[in-house]
Order: C-alpha cells, then sequence, then structure tokens
C-alpha cells in the first residue's frame, strides 16, 4: 500500500448510498461492511432503488431514525446523512410515508412569505428530528424553458426572476440553520434552460445558458458564503470548458465559481454515477477529475438508471488513493470540517 493516500483522508471527502432499509437486510450489511473499509465522510439516502423498482432506506419515520442511529453506530457518530428533500416532485420523506406534505418550489413561490417560513421551519425541523445535517436543497435552477423535463417540468424552480428565486432560497436556508441543518443550493452553473437530463447523458447548455442563471448563485452566494454548499452539475458550456462537464472542471469550479463568483465554501459534485459521467469515465477517474476541479465533497448515489456493477464505492475510493492529489485532499476535507461545525443562531 506504499505511496497510496491515506484511507481515512480519502475517505473525508466522500459520500455514498447504500441499500436497505435496516441492518437486518443482507443487501445492507454487505453494503455498510464495504463503507466500514472505507471510512466516507457521509452517506445519502433513498427512498426508492432505480435499477431495482423497490424501496430502499426510506420507509417511516420511526424506521428512518432507527436507520440513521444504527448507521452511525455502525460508521461514526460524526457521520453526515445527506438528503435530496427539496419538496414536491424531488421529497425522498413523502406523505404517502408518513412524513410532512411537501410543496414543489414551484408551489413554494407562489405562498405568502409567513406562510412559507411557516413551512421551511416545520420541513427543516423534521430533518434534524431524524438526525439529518445535510440537505441537497434548495433548487435554485431559474425556470428559463418551462419545458425542461427536469427543471420547470416538474416544478423545481422558484420561477424566472433572480431576485424572487434568490429570496425563497433564502427563507428556506435561513429555517434550515435556525435547526441546525446545512444546504446545499443547485446545479450549478443552471440546469433550467436545458431540455436534456445529466442522469440519462450528457446535458450541453453552451447555446441555451443564460447569464441570470450564474447571478441567482452570486447573490445567495454573497448573501451566505460560507454558510452554504454549492453543488456542481453535470452541465456542458464548451464556452467555458470545451470537453468536460462543470462538476470536472477546473474551469468552472475554480475558474467561475471560485474565482468569479468568490465563493470560497464548499463544493458538492452531483451523483457521480448519473450517465451524463459514467457513460464517458470510470468511476476512479471521475473522483479524481472532480477533486481536480476544485470540488470538497464527491457524491455517488450508487443508485443509478441501468444495470451496475458492485463495489463501486471501492473503486471510487481506490481512484482517489491511487492518483488524487493529497494536498488537493486536504483543503477540500479542512473545509468540509469547517463547514460541518455546529451553526451558531443568526
Amino acid at each position: 500500500m506504499s505511496g497510496l493516500i491515506d484511507p481515512k483522508l480519502a475517505g473525508s471527502v466522500l459520500m455514498f448510498g447504500f441499500r436497505g432499509g435496516t441492518l437486518n437486510d443482507p443487501e445492507t450489511r454487505t453494503d455498510i461492511a464495504e463503507l466500514k473499509k472505507l471510512h466516507p465522510r457521509g452517506v445519502i439516502l433513498f427512498d426508492h432503488d432505480i435499477a431495482g423498482n423497490h424501496p430502499r432506506n426510506i420507509h417511516n419515520p420511526k424506521q428512518l431514525k432507527k436507520l440513521i442511529a444504527d448507521i452511525r453506530h455502525e460508521l461514526g457518530e460524526d457521520l453526515i446523512i445527506g438528503i435530496d428533500q427539496e419538496g414536491g416532485a424531488v421529497a425522498r420523506l413523502r406523505e404517502d410515508n408518513g412524513f410532512l406534505p411537501s410543496v414543489s418550489a414551484e408551489g413554494f413561490a407562489s405562498m405568502l412569505e409567513m406562510d412559507q417560513v411557516q413551512y421551511s421551519d416545520k420541513q427543516a425541523r423534521q430533518l434534524r428530528e431524524l438526525g439529518i445535517d445535510l440537505n441537497f436543497a434548495p433548487c435554485v435552477d431559474l425556470a428559463i424553458d418551462p419545458s425542461s423535463p427536469i427543471i420547470a417540468g416538474r416544478g423545481r424552480s422558484f420561477g424566472v426572476d433572480v431576485q424572487e428565486a434568490a429570496r425563497c432560497a433564502g427563507v428556506v436556508i435561513g429555517a434550515h440553520e435556525r435547526q441546525g441543518v446545512r444546504c446545499c443550493i443547485k446545479h450549478f452553473p443552471g440546469h433550467g434552460s436545458a431540455l436534456l437530463d445529466s442522469h440519462m447523458g450528457v446535458t450541453d447548455i453552451t447555446r441555451v445558458h443564460q447569464p441570470e442563471e450564474l447571478e441567482v448563485f452570486k447573490a445567495l452566494i454573497e448573501q451566505y458564503q460560507d454558510r452554504i454548499a454549492v453543488m456542481s452539475g453535470h452541465l456542458v458550456n464548451t464556452a467555458i470548458d470545451p470537453d468536460l462537464p462543470a462538476s470536472l472542471s477546473p474551469a468552472h469550479t475554480t475558474g467561475v465559481l471560485r474565482d468569479r463568483l468568490g465563493f470560497d465554501g464548499v463544493v458538492v459534485t452531483d451523483s457521480l454515477d448519473m450517465r451524463a459521467i459514467r457513460d464517458r469515465l470510470g468511476e476512479g477517474q471521475a473522483s479524481v477529475l472532480s477533486i481536480e476541479a476544485g470540488a470538497d465533497l464527491l457524491v455517488d448515489g450508487l443508485n443509478s438508471p441501468g444495470y451496475r456493477e458492485p463495489g463501486g464505492a471501492t473503486r471510487i475510493t481506490q481512484g482517489l488513493r491511487q492518483h488524487g492529489n493529497e494536498e488537493e485532499i486536504i483543503a477540500a476535507s479542512h473545509r468540509l470540517d469547517r463547514f460541518f461545525l455546529p451553526i451558531q443562531s443568526v
């Protein structure tokens, strides 16, 4: 193992999905046994297993709270628990499983501000009571194209106005802060003008991306800076980088997000198992490119459409250990340490 990056250091910038909803499930035990060897910073929860078309981690509130406690017991009490709980079409905690009812970003934007605050407080409190630390929300993609199949078409946008989208996002972020839960805004540099879905393949936004899509990120960065994370999308803009998507691109992540927009906080990748990445790169190579681009937390939900070979978490970790830049990983890990310090009252 000489010459390899320390496994705990490599794991400190990784977040993985896992199968099953209880440690009594053989699949859950298998996946957690693998993760115990890899020392990941966190895990991401899903309600549904895409490949198997059956429930995954989230069945009901009592079960989920016990699962989170059990996983922390196995992987460490400082394990970060992440989830995509935007509301509406993207809600892992669903009302029909006994969780609070939720609304889409589109529906949220139509509410009175006092109702938005009350609603957001309840949603954030639910996350905290379950033991969840990080919400991959709010989605701040603008509804540039109303026919977008993944953003406006699913009600995931607060609208087209930059100031209103930033205001709505601020209400959500503030509620999470009051409950001690971190938010991650997404999908940089903006997915709302795209007609393709990066879950299913390369999404090129070169001809359609609009300047205001960056403005909403800029507004929120100026207001919250190191109190939010930013998720980079698997979105190609050849005017910025002729080859790599934003999630793997130094020109996007460092050049635009960090240098131009002035963001010095945590950058999170969208899931590296999406076909926009998986169809062209190996898992290990994708993890190395993400760190080189300037990302801090590399996410692989291990829950992509289509067949997937087992052992993906190990391949990602080994790729990072063998080919990652140790100084870059240390810097990313330190940014994550600072980000996940207990939130002070704001």
